[in-house]
């Protein structure tokens, strides 16, 4: 087919083109919120001080083998989270590079996305795992767009053809009446 045999295609073609951009860009945005939504362990907040108090008896329970019921065995923060360990019970406590003396608190500045397992003396495991993951701001989910519309608009595309093939567009000479 020479140039200009495709000419009458090319109006339709972009035409379809541009409506799928939109309909791939609405269905992308439609999911990923939803997706987003649906899974997050709330990562689009702002870094915070968190406190995890170990309460008084926590030591007697370990030692009989119990767990604490109120401290979690997975803990799950953002990047530039503080956690603050503050030690209620009657024995001195460890949790990973801290020691938390009776009545005292101790810190860890939460500085860097990874999955942190602490050796714990008031957990009856001796281990408490950490999860520091990045914080998901609106760049970030808008980029499912950048990488999810232009495959989407593909594929839409190519089944577009399959589904109602181009027609195109009656040419006419300038000065052609448009026939009856």
């Amino acid at each position: 087919m020479t140039n200009k045999g495709l000419q009458p295609y090319l109006i339709p073609f972009f035409r379809r083109f541009i409506l799928l951009i939109f309909v791939a860009a609405a269905a992308i945005l439609l999911f990923s919120e939803i997706g987003f939504r649906l899974l997050r362990e709330d990562v689009s907040r702002d870094p915070t001080t968190i406190e995890l108090v170990v309460p008084k008896g926590t030591a007697e329970r370990i030692a009989g083998g119990e767990s604490n019921p109120t401290i979690p065995d997975d803990l799950v923060f953002i990047v530039g989270d503080v956690l603050v360990v503050r030690n209620e019970d009657v024995a001195d406590h460890e949790f990973g590079p801290l020691w938390i003396p009776t009545g005292k608190s101790a810190s860890l500045a939460l500085d860097q996305a990874n999955d942190y397992t602490y050796s714990c003396s008031f957990q009856p495991s001796n281990y408490l795992n950490l999860t520091v993951r990045n914080v998901i701001n609106w760049r970030d989910r808008l980029g499912a767009l950048w990488y999810g519309v232009p495959p989407t608009v593909m594929f839409l595309l190519v089944y577009s053809f399959v589904v109602k093939p181009l027609t195109p567009l009656e040419v006419r000479k300038p000065g052609m009446k448009k026939p009856a």
